[in-house]
């Protein structure tokens, strides 16, 4: 997950502060700056909660266009990434809710090239058992989980961007992945 922490070290750069002022006086350039140094990450976030590509993509834009609305609720000198972030997450939660209560059966999504059907088949039914183990967590535990374990964050990054102790968020991320073992197991063997 290296890639995923060069990102957001190199959003943590001294123009940025300088960006956000750009962007309260209307500045569109200086927000696509914003965008350019942040969407990778926003649809890699986006897609941990959903697990579909185009909903992501929706979601991360969503996120952006709320980030650009609510651009001066960020307290002046804090940085952008983890008020996004928490932007994002809070967004995705509540997506999540949303398509749960719509949920139809998923078709298990295919490979792109030549390959196994019979290990595609099993990979696409892990995949969906993981999904729907994730889902089945408190919501607090699974954004914990997703943004450290599919994501890469850091505890600290984890814990500015959701506001809670890093202590919490390492207690979360242990009880997420307990829970997670447990439900994995009732699903293999129901």
């Amino acid at each position: 997950m290296a890639g995923a922490n060069d990102q957001r070290d190199q959003t943590i750069d001294l123009d940025e502060p300088l960006l956000v002022e750009r962007v309260r006086r209307g500045d569109r350039e200086a927000f696509g700056k914003l965008v350019d140094r942040y969407s990778e990450q926003a649809f890699a976030v986006a897609y941990g909660f959903l697990q579909h590509a185009e909903d992501a993509e929706d979601l991360a834009q969503d996120a952006f266009l709320r980030a650009l609305e609510r651009i001066d609720r960020l307290d002046r000198g804090s940085p952008f990434g983890p008020w996004f972030y928490r932007l994002l997450v809070n967004a995705a939660l509540n997506r999540r809710k949303y398509l749960a209560r719509r949920r139809m059966e998923k078709i298990p999504e295919g490979t792109t090239g030549p390959g196994d059907p019979a290990a595609d088949a099993e990979r696409a039914v892990l995949r969906n058992c993981l999904a729907s183990a994730v889902d089945a967590l408190p919501d607090d535990l699974a954004t914990v989980v997703i943004l450290h374990d599919l994501e890469g964050f850091t505890h600290p990054e984890i814990a500015r961007v959701l506001e809670i102790p890093e202590g919490t968020c390492r207690s979360h991320l242990s009880r997420a992945r307990r829970m997670l073992r447990e439900g994995l197991k009732e699903l293999r063997h129901p």
